[in-house]
C-alpha cells in the first residue's frame, strides 16, 4: 500500500484527523495515561495544528492513517505552562507534537518517515534542536526516540496528567559551520527580543532625544539596524538583490511597527543560513552591491559574522544610551544566551 507525506490541508477533515488521533492513542489511555490526544476535541486539534506546521500521512483511499505536529518556540507570556519547559522556549529548537500513527500501519516504518520529515521540516527553517515529551512510565516510547537520538533533558508534571513527562531532544546534523552561524542568528534574534523590552522602559521623549550615538537617538540606531540588518543585507542573502539606501534613512518612524519589523527580520536569518547550499556557504563569496551602488564581493561566511558582529554593535550603543538615561541596561553577551540555553553534553548530531 503507498502512502503519501504531505502538509496538512485547508480541506483536510479535522474531525478525521482526530479520530485518527483517538485511534492511534487509545492503546496508552487504556494503560490509564491521558495524553492529550487520547480524546481531545476537534476545536483543540485546530488550535494544535494552527501554532506551526502539521504532517499528515494519505494512504492510496485518502484516508488520514498518521500525522505529526511541528513548532517554534512557545512564549511563556501566552503560554505560562512552558515555564516548567525551558527548551520549549528556546529559539534555536523546534517542537515536536501530536505524532500518531494509525494502529493498522505501524510497524511499516511510517513512524519514522514522519519522524524524518519533521526533522527535516526543523533543520529547513534552521533550528538547531528538536524536542518533544512523552509520559515517563511509557518506556518503549522513550526506548524508539532514543534510538533517533533524543536524550532526556528534563522531567515535568504537566497540570492535569495522570504521569510525569520526561522531555526528550535532539540535536539536528547541521555541519560545525553552518551550526555556528546558525547559533548567531538565533542569538541575534535573543538580544533585539531583550533589547527592545528594555527600550520599551523608554519615554517618547527619551527614545527620540540626542543622545550622543552615531545616529544619535535609540530611534535613529534602531532604525540603522532596520536598514543594515534587515533591509541591505538580508536581501543579499536571501534574494540575491542589492538595495541601494542611505544607512541613516529612517525606513519606519513609527515606533511599535519598527519593533515588529526588528523582531520579523531578525527571525528571517536561521531559515536564511539553513537555505545556503554547503559549498557555496563553506568558499562561495557573496557579490552584492554596497548601499551607495558600488560593487562588492566577499565570502559568504565571514559576511554573515560581520551581519551579527554589526548587530552586535549597535545594540551595545544603545545598551550604553540606555544607562545614560536612567533606564538599566540588558544583559546581552552571547553567554548569557548560551547559560541560559545550556547544551547537554550528551547530545550531540546523529
Amino acid at each position: 500500500m503507498s502512502i503519501a507525506l504531505r502538509p496538512l490541508a485547508a480541506t483536510d477533515s479535522l474531525p478525521e484527523l482526530t479520530a485518527l488521533l483517538h485511534k492511534a492513542y487509545a492503546a496508552l489511555g487504556a494503560q490509564g495515561w491521558n495524553f492529550t490526544a487520547v480524546d481531545q476535541s476537534v476545536e483543540l486539534t485546530a488550535k494544535r495544528v494552527a501554532g506551526g506546521g502539521c504532517l499528515v500521512a494519505v494512504d492510496e483511499a485518502g484516508r488520514l492513517v498518521g500525522t505529526v505536529n511541528m513548532r517554534g518556540p512557545y512564549r511563556p507570556e501566552q503560554d505560562a505552562w512552558s515555564l516548567d519547559a525551558p527548551w520549549y522556549q528556546r529559539d534555536d529548537t523546534a517542537i515536536l507534537s501530536q505524532f500518531a500513527v494509525d494502529p493498522g500501519c505501524q510497524g511499516q516504518g511510517l513512524g519514522a518517515r514522519l519522524m524524518d520529515a519533521a526533522e527535516a521540516w526543523a533543520a529547513e527553517r534552521g533550528y538547531l534542536y528538536v524536542a518533544l515529551d512523552t509520559a515517563e512510565p511509557a518506556v518503549p516510547l522513550q526506548r524508539r526516540y532514543a534510538q533517533r537520538g533524543y536524550r532526556t533533558v528534563g522531567r515535568t508534571q504537566w497540570e492535569g496528567k495522570t504521569y510525569a513527562s520526561v522531555l526528550m531532544a535532539k540535536a539536528l546534523p547541521h555541519t560545525p559551520l553552518r551550526a555556528a552561524l546558525l547559533r548567531l542568528a538565533h542569538y541575534e534574534l535573543w538580544a533585539t527580543r531583550r533589547l527592545l523590552k528594555a527600550v520599551d522602559g523608554l519615554s517618547a521623549v527619551q527614545y527620540r532625544q540626542d543622545a550622543g550615538l552615531f545616529f544619535k537617538s535609540v530611534h535613529g540606531t534602531l532604525n540603522h539596524l532596520l536598514v543594515g540588518q534587515v533591509l541591505l543585507w538580508l536581501p543579499r542573502f536571501a534574494e540575491g538583490t542589492s538595495p541601494v539606501m542611505a544607512l541613516s534613512t529612517e525606513a519606519e518612524p513609527d515606533r511599535a511597527r519598527l519593533r515588529e519589523r526588528l523582531l520579523d527580520g531578525a527571525a528571517r536569518w536561521p531559515a536564511v543560513i539553513a537555505a545556503l547550499d554547503e559549498t557555496r556557504l563553506c568558499d562561495g563569496v557573496l557579490d552584492y552591491r554596497t548601499a551607495q551602488g558600488e560593487p562588492a564581493s566577499v565570502p559568504v561566511a565571514a559576511c554573515l559574522q560581520h551581519v551579527f558582529n554589526h548587530g552586535t554593535h549597535h545594540r551595545g550603543q544603545i545598551t550604553a544610551a540606555l544607562t545614560a538615561l536612567g533606564q538599566a541596561g540588558p544583559e546581552l553577551d552571547l553567554m548569557h544566551m548560551l547559560r541560559e540555553w545550556p547544551q547537554p553534553k550528551e547530545i550531540s548530531p546523529s
